[in-house]
């Protein structure tokens, strides 16, 4: 079998496999064996891909977000499992990616190219066949030497259908039943079934099938990792006014990291009195406007610190020779946005110790840690004469893990376990928020349920405030526990992951 053909075979397979293990389903061990296989035809048609460090590195960072789909069955295990995907699909099909984002935007073009790449697919099949026109026909005059033995075999089978009736009626038997098996099979596929198969099959096909872009891995490789002097040959008359330039770009540069960092260290001697070691929960004022808009101010005036830093060190600078003072008070600069970083942690931390967990407060700390990595960077950017390329290239990929890292908890039952157990939760608990979360954190919400009851009566719920009032949401949690409870059996295994089995064993034991 040509190799084209066989991917079309395995195309067909896949997308077979696809309906079956999907339509109707949730997202569980079905991922599991349908992604198994789609990474093994991946291999097996680019296997000189995983000699690519990138392509196991992220090839690895699958397989993990895979598994935490089956364990946990978070969404955000599933969002990472499927950009971890992407990012693995451009990886394996241009192995000279390095970084995060072309592996990403290669796929993406890819997958709007799938038609073009079935029409040359289409178009040399049609090639092969007029070439193998004559082996067609031969195998047409081969054909003959059975259509004799048929005629005779339906001859032979009327006359044993009419002389024997118990032949007959295993005959009527069997035929009835493939005519009933195509009846059903044609009656349960709808326009949307179509649809759902069609996706699929256009989804594969932008995985097996792979158009080349020369011009995104050529962008690629013209950047490098160090900033190299690009001495440019002038007149002259030009060359006082291009050192004058310098000089002032370096003057204009100093002035400012000095005068800003005057500026931050009295923000950060305040933040470490009062913030670090003097902080009063009573005296705070308002906690939340100095953690909502204090801590996005704080990190917008980080971000803007290293946006100066990259534009003041993206090219002569690094290699101005009388540029030490400078390169001092942006290491002290970095320094102390390292400061400031860890001083929005503490006011993160003093909110959530009042008010809860809640995911943008978990996101204001994976974003701070993302953030120390760009600070490091930057550090080694302006040290080591990096480029910005390298930059980009290093945080990309630390962004990707974080993502992959953060499929490793169960953030609903980690949050609503949390919340409830928490003993100096201010103003009580956000009830609405904690009923609202997946269906895995039920078993816990049914073992605080004492604890709720309790909150409800001694809370004052404002009705413009909240959706629900307390005996609504009393019936509400025993709603969701019922519909958990006679939804889960409709599902079959493919369905299954072990959060959600283990919830069900939990309440199959309490309400027995």
């Amino acid at each position: 079998m040509k190799p084209s053909s066989f991917k079309l075979t395995i195309l067909c397979l896949l997308t077979l496999v696809y309906n079956y293990v999907f339509w109707q389903e949730k997202l569980g061990i079905n991922l599991l064996l349908f992604s198994t296989l789609l990474i093994a035809s991946l291999f097996y048609f680019y296997p000189q891909s995983w000699k690519a460090t990138n392509v196991r590195i992220s090839t690895l960072f699958t397989i993990l977000s895979l598994i935490m789909v089956v364990w946990h069955n978070s969404l955000t295990s599933k969002l990472a499992h499927i950009t971890s995907f992407l990012i693995m699909a451009g990886f394996i099909h241009v192995r000279e990616y390095r970084t995060v984002y072309n592996a990403l935007a290669s796929y993406v073009f890819n997958f709007f190219a799938v038609i073009p790449n079935f029409i040359s697919e289409w178009k040399y099949w049609s090639e092969q066949s007029k070439l193998s026109s004559t082996k067609t026909g031969k195998s047409l005059y081969q054909l003959r030497f059975s259509l004799i033995p048929l005629v005779f075999f339906s001859i032979f089978f009327s006359i044993f259908k009419i002389a024997n009736p118990v032949f007959s009626d295993l005959s009527d038997s069997f035929f009835n039943s493939i005519a009933t098996f195509f009846d059903q099979l044609f009656a349960n596929i709808s326009f949307v079934r179509i649809l759902f198969i069609v996706s699929g099959l256009y989804l594969i096909g932008s995985f097996l099938y792979y158009m080349y872009y020369p011009q995104l891995l050529a962008s690629e490789q013209k950047h490098t990792n160090i900033i190299t002097r690009q001495r440019r040959f002038v007149k002259s008359q030009h060359i006082n006014f291009s050192l004058v330039g310098l000089k002032n770009e370096y003057t204009t540069a100093l002035i400012l990291i000095i005068s800003v960092n005057v500026l931050l260290l009295i923000v950060n001697i305040i933040d470490i009195r009062w913030l670090w070691f003097n902080f009063d929960y009573s005296t705070a004022g308002n906690l939340a406007k100095l953690v909502h808009e204090g801590t996005y101010m704080l990190i917008l005036s980080i971000l803007l610190s290293m946006g100066i830093l990259l534009f003041y060190f993206r090219r002569s600078l690094n290699f101005y020779k009388n540029n030490k003072l400078l390169l001092q008070s942006s290491y002290l600069w970095i320094i102390q946005n390292c400061i400031l970083g860890f001083s929005v942690l503490l006011r993160c931390y003093h909110y959530i110790h009042e008010y809860g967990l809640a995911y943008k407060r978990i996101g204001v700390v994976v974003f701070l840690i993302l953030t120390y990595v760009g600070l490091f960077t930057l550090y080694q950017k302006i040290s080591q004469k990096k480029s910005f390329f390298y930059l980009l290239r290093i945080n990309s990929w630390a962004a990707y893990g974080m993502f992959i890292l953060l499929t490793l908890v169960n953030w609903d039952v980690f949050i609503v376990s949390y919340n409830l157990q928490h003993p100096n939760v201010k103003m009580g608990i956000d009830l609405e928020f904690l009923l609202s979360r997946s269906d895995k954190t039920l078993p816990l919400l049914d073992q605080y349920k004492n604890r709720i009851s309790k909150e409800l009566e001694s809370q004052r719920m404002d009705d413009k405030s909240y959706r629900f009032d307390n005996s609504t949401k009393k019936q509400y949690l025993e709603d969701r526990i019922q519909h958990f409870i006679t939804e889960y059996p409709t599902y079959s295994w493919l369905s299954w992951n072990y959060t959600d089995y283990q919830a069900y064993q939990y309440f199959k034991t309490t309400q027995k």
